[in-house]
């Protein structure tokens, strides 16, 4: 069934209490009155073996259904920094009523001993917004996934050492606590998981030990008699991390993919055609969401990717805000409705009569970018012309330069020109093409035509640059009185317009081939979400993903 997207509902809190917010729908606290923070050590912590649970690793997943106020990751975060643990810390967490940035930060008040971390969380905070949402700390990595317990664990692709069950009691939440929802953390366990709650009923402790988790009753918190301890059986295996791959393009793709691999301290190898004229070398480039009035795992994606995508690109803003213009009335009802949906909260878009703004929306200058995502990484010039040239895993993220190595793909490619003119454009412009002020010019594109002669793609049209111009002056924006060219590149899309983040075994070498392709237009809106997805893919990590898209984009659009 049909569903719009819209925001994830948050919580009706009240502040009323001393020392804990409380959560009016349900009854409960968010933490305790005895000590919240001192809970979350002695409950969660010590009931999982950590700190010592992780020293040695050199990457280990923290699981949790309730993320609550966030006093839990913080607490956890906290520890593994005066742990001096090595690695990276990732922490997973699900939550059906994720807290508005006001209510956030007047909750963490409370705890001034956390007040650095609180800050950098509330900073990069994504509101109540449908989906799977990363960010990073250093060496700690925070997967948030706002949704419904059961939904969120069928998207989430993970294996968790530790789990933390932190949702509000079963008396007052039972959805949070059934049978189901305990085979599917067991799914999402790797062997020797521990868990821990402040929960013993036992209800709780049967769905546990029938999901095969070993539970046990350990001497409670404050004025809790009992706190619950688990563990799976299993043994837990010792991980090998694989070597970096040699990747192949160092646009936005191949840059995003590199910048994933540094951040955990792996260095890649970047490969780039000298000759090859990139869609990413245009200078500079939208970043706007691209909104679906349905929900579904793909308009969710949309969504956080481009919220992802602003926090990449901090140091490379040539402008915010963005305005888009109506060309038809049926394009004004779709974004009123949209307005209303307010999918990504308030602020995003704003809808008159004439246009929408976008003031979260941004330019930036992409070599900037690209430039800040290759830093540290071994980047040398090289031309590809078979996968059997290079030794083992390699990941294709050339752009258009895929064609000459996977000919057979299915992908469709689409030229884009665009053209220079004088004029006053205050602020950047869509409508369906875009005028961006750049240079103390105006930069008008782009053309969107399917590729029929591969031979003259790249060729420079003065009839193209002639309607740059034209759609420019058609929807008033005030432009000069002629265009001249700037440069040609080509899109490389997939018919159903969604990217591609594919992995498959060379026919001949059984090299482990990566492909991200198929961005289209918005690869700088989907490129660093993709990047990060594919190295966690690559190194056995948690996903960034929903599991159902990832499914969904891992093969060919032949």
């Amino acid at each position: 069934m049909n569903r719009p997207l819209t925001r994830t509902p948050a919580p009706s809190l009240d502040f009323s209490r001393p020392g804990t917010p409380a959560a009016s729908d349900f009854g409960d606290i968010y933490f305790s009155t005895d000590g919240g923070l001192e809970e979350t050590r002695a409950v969660f912590l010590r009931g999982c073996g950590l700190p010592d649970g992780w020293m040695g690793s050199d990457r280990f997943t923290v699981a949790e259904l309730g993320f609550g106020s966030g006093l839990n990751f913080l607490a956890t975060w906290q520890a593994w920094r005066e742990s001096g643990a090595k690695g990276r810390l990732h922490y997973v967490s699900i939550e059906g009523f994720p807290f508005e940035l006001e209510d956030l930060s007047r909750a963490l008040s409370h705890f001034p001993e956390l007040s650095d971390l609180a800050a950098l969380l509330i900073e990069a905070w994504p509101g109540p917004v449908k989906g799977l949402h990363r960010r990073h700390f250093g060496p700690v990595t925070l997967t948030l996934v706002h949704d419904m317990a059961k939904p969120a664990l069928e998207a989430l692709d993970v294996r968790a050492d530790a789990w933390f069950l932190d949702g509000f009691s079963p008396a007052k939440n039972p959805d949070m606590w059934d049978d189901a929802l305990m085979a599917g953390i067991t799914r999402l366990s790797a062997p020797g998981a521990r868990l821990a709650s402040f929960t013993v009923a036992g209800a709780v402790r049967r769905a546990l030990g029938e999901a095969g988790f070993d539970v046990g009753r350990k001497a409670g918190f404050g004025r809790k008699r009992h706190r619950l301890e688990a563990r799976l059986p299993s043994q837990a295996r010792p991980r090998e991390t694989p070597s970096a791959p040699t990747i192949v393009g160092a646009g936005i793709a191949g840059a995003s993919v590199a910048r994933a691999f540094l951040r955990r301290g792996i260095t890649p190898d970047v490969l780039f055609d000298p000759d090859h004229v990139a869609a990413s070398g245009n200078g500079a480039a939208l970043v706007k969401p691209r909104f679906d009035l349905q929900d579904s795992p793909s308009a969710r994606f949309f969504l956080s990717s481009f919220l992802y995508a602003r926090e990449a690109y901090r140091g490379a803003v040539l402008h915010q805000g963005v305005r888009h213009l109506f060309r038809s009335e049926a394009e004004a009802a779709r974004y009123a409705k949209l307005e209303a949906q307010a999918p990504l909260g308030p602020g995003h878009l704003v809808v008159d009569e004439s246009g929408a703004n976008l003031p979260t929306s941004l330019v930036i200058d992409t070599q900037a970018a690209c430039a800040q995502a290759l830093d540290g990484a071994q980047v040398r010039a090289g031309k590809v012309l078979r996968l059997e040239e290079i030794d083992g895993p390699v990941v294709l993220a050339g752009g258009y330069g895929i064609r000459g190595l996977l000919a057979d793909a299915g992908f469709r490619y689409a030229r884009g020109q665009l053209s220079w003119s004088d004029g006053a454009v205050d602020r950047p412009v869509t409508y369906g093409g875009y005028a961006l002020p750049w240079n103390g010019r105006v930069l008008l594109g782009a053309t969107h035509d399917r590729v029929e002669d591969h031979g003259s793609a790249l060729e420079l049209r003065p009839q193209d640059d002639a309607r740059n111009l034209a759609q420019a002056t058609d929807n008033g924006v005030k432009v000069g009185p002629e265009a001249t060219s700037f440069r040609a590149s080509v899109r490389v899309n997939s018919p159903d317009t969604l990217p591609r983040l594919v992995r498959f075994a060379h026919q001949r070498t059984e090299q482990d081939i990566w492909v991200l392709s198929g961005l289209g237009s918005r690869g700088f809106v989907f490129a660093p979400l993709l990047g990060e997805a594919l190295a966690s893919l690559y190194l056995g990590e948690p996903s960034p993903l929903d599991a159902a898209f990832a499914r969904r984009i891992n093969s060919f659009p032949r």
